[in-house]
């Protein structure tokens, strides 16, 4: 075999092997995707209620009788922005998909799932079940935390976004934001 042939051969390979492995057999990349990732929080027709709880603390607020916005029920009296909600609830009925973790109930302890920092409750507009999730520990890199729905053994991933959003909520009620900082 001349030089010239090993170089145009080397050129063929390192110009169709990329080709063939992303672009003619796709089925494997996707099929590895799906399967680290699902759709567990089926809420996409709307929530009517969400309960926030952190340790002793609570807040549930509520759709109006409109179905337009949200409002406090406890602690009565206490005032969130309603873009604070809307946000809230936004982000639980926008969520699409969620990355699988574990489905082995032994590594609740591992992800601080066994003592939960804090949970939601979640009353869908067509579920006639209350959706509970439950909060963990923050991942290595801190950018989600790790969670489950009470009643299933699966430990996802959701975004430091909802934690971010419950924070802001809880120091909305004891005065640390707006007006009464």
């Amino acid at each position: 075999m001349s030089p010239r042939s090993a170089i145009v051969f080397t050129i063929l390979v390192a110009i169709l092997f990329p080709y063939y492995y992303f672009v003619d057999r796709p089925e494997l990349r996707i099929k590895d995707v799906k399967s680290e990732q699902q759709n567990l929080l089926d809420i996409s027709s709307g929530l009517d209620s969400i309960i926030v709880t952190r340790g002793d603390e609570k807040i549930h607020f509520t759709k109006t009788a409109d179905g337009q916005h949200y409002q406090v029920v406890e602690p009565e009296g206490k005032f969130i922005p309603q873009d604070l909600m809307q946000a809230l609830a936004s982000l639980l009925v926008g969520s699409k998909s969620v990355e699988i973790i574990s489905e082995n109930p032994n590594d609740l302890k591992e992800f601080g799932l066994d003592q939960p920092k804090g949970q939601l409750i979640l009353h869908g507009t067509s579920k006639p079940k209350p959706i509970t999730i439950f909060f963990g520990n923050e991942n290595p890199t801190q950018t989600a935390v790790y969670a489950r729905i009470d009643g299933s053994p699966k430990i996802f991933l959701l975004g430091k976004n909802l934690e971010y959003y419950q924070q802001l909520m809880f120091q909305w009620v004891e005065g640390k934001q707006g007006k009464n900082a």
